[in-house]
């Protein structure tokens, strides 16, 4: 194998395949790229070989990364960038081609965004950043134009503010429609949500907390706000941090226990009795019944290590889906073994039209957990109770917003 001198200093560099294939893919990758012709779309200028290691070399580009960047209250700045990653990738499609990763730790904010990494999601070896990929992507297929379309959507719907929220949702969800054939063109996005707002150029700021920033790298951040995965030492089931203690404390297989509960009793904890308000339309299926399923589903993915699964689960651009989408990536740190649920009851708090409120209960079983350090730690037994907003999704209930049960 071949070495290289250094690379030059205004140039970033990235491994994308080892081998003499992999060479060949991203050659080929980075001739068809060669014939974009947009700002918006950082096009590599060469692949080399570093031993076996197939490197992409790619102009420096001047930028904030947007996985850094605070969220965008103001409607005009968000279609700016909704607007302009929607060029970007029209200018890919119309050459055949497709990104396969569009998350915000590929896009580089600065005088417009730029769209960056468009060689390794090409190669086969990836299925998307999760919470971001499209689900046939995240299932294993290839890169598509409407898979891209899909990513767009969960990338604007994260960096909406609460304060735009309402319109982001509107706008955002025919792009994340679960069938592929029923989304837009990014064409399409481009030139339409242009009638959202007049654009205005955003200049990000890197916010202090970490959960303003549109998507934290889980791995070396932690949200003090959020219910996040304590992977490390200490023997938590589920490894999960309750950081909020008035409020925050997560469900199921998707959350840290309720502390003083007797792990000693086999039996679920009673849901205390709240009164129903105006019932879920009866075309839908049982809220209840959804919610102890999602709980199950929940321990099953946890238990399989399986993010993808786990953020399926969520609705997209919500607190639970931002979430989930960085505990994806910490599965990967850790094993946990013969963890199963038992579910008790759930209770209906409120149900209105395609939303509902349900408190359920479930026991977690003593497992064993194992570290990436090859640590090692026997969980006990645990009762916990949490409750769940649900969002209809069109096809099944989904998870929003996780709290403590009452």
């Amino acid at each position: 194998m071949r070495r290289i001198t250094p690379l030059q200093l205004d140039r970033v560099t990235r491994t994308v395949g080892r081998g003499d294939a992999a060479e060949r893919s991203a050659r080929a990758r980075v001739a068809a790229l060669s014939a974009v012709d947009h700002p918006g779309v950082c096009v590599p200028l060469d692949i080399v070989r570093e031993d076996d290691a197939v490197v992409a070399c790619s102009p420096r580009v001047a930028g904030a990364p947007l996985a850094e960047a605070g969220r965008i209250a103001e409607l005009g700045a968000w279609v700016w960038l909704v607007a302009g990653l929607a060029e970007a990738l029209a200018a890919l499609h119309a050459r055949g081609l497709a990104h396969g990763d569009v998350a915000p730790a590929n896009v580089l904010v600065g005088a417009r965004p730029v769209l960056i990494d468009l060689v390794g999601p090409a190669l086969g070896g990836e299925r998307g950043t999760p919470g971001f990929a499209a689900p046939e992507r995240a299932a294993g297929g290839p890169p598509s134009a409407a898979g891209d379309v899909h990513a767009l959507g969960a990338l604007a719907l994260a960096a909406a503010a609460p304060e735009i929220r309402t319109e982001a949702e509107a706008w955002a969800a025919p792009l994340l429609d679960p069938d592929p054939e029923a989304r837009p063109s990014a064409g399409a996005v481009a030139r339409g949500i242009v009638a959202c707002a007049a654009p205005v150029r955003w200049r990000p700021d890197v916010p202090a907390e970490p959960d303003a920033a549109v998507a934290p790298d889980a791995r070396t951040e932690t949200d003090p706000r959020a219910w996040v995965w304590r992977l490390r030492r200490r023997p938590l089931v589920l490894g999960v941090v309750v950081a909020c203690v008035a409020a925050c404390v997560a469900w199921a297989a998707w959350g840290p226990p309720l502390a003083g509960l007797d792990a000693s009793d086999g039996g679920a904890p009673a849901v205390p009795a709240v009164p129903a308000v105006p019932a879920v339309a009866s075309s839908l299926p049982d809220v209840a019944e959804a919610a102890r399923a999602l709980t199950r589903e929940r321990a099953a993915a946890i238990a399989a290590g399986d993010g993808e699964a786990l953020v399926r689960l969520t609705v997209p651009g919500s607190e639970a889906w931002a979430t989930a989408a960085r505990e994806a990536r910490l599965l990967e740190e850790t094993e946990l073994r013969g963890l199963e649920v038992d579910v008790g009851g759930a209770s209906v708090v409120s149900a209105q039209g395609s939303a509902a409120v349900v408190d359920v209960a479930y026991r977690l079983s003593d497992h064993v957990r194992l570290d990436a350090d090859g640590s090692r730690a026997e969980i006990p037994a645990e009762r916990q109770a949490a409750r769940l907003a649900l969002e209809w999704s069109g096809e099944r209930w989904r998870v929003a917003e996780v709290s403590g049960s009452p």
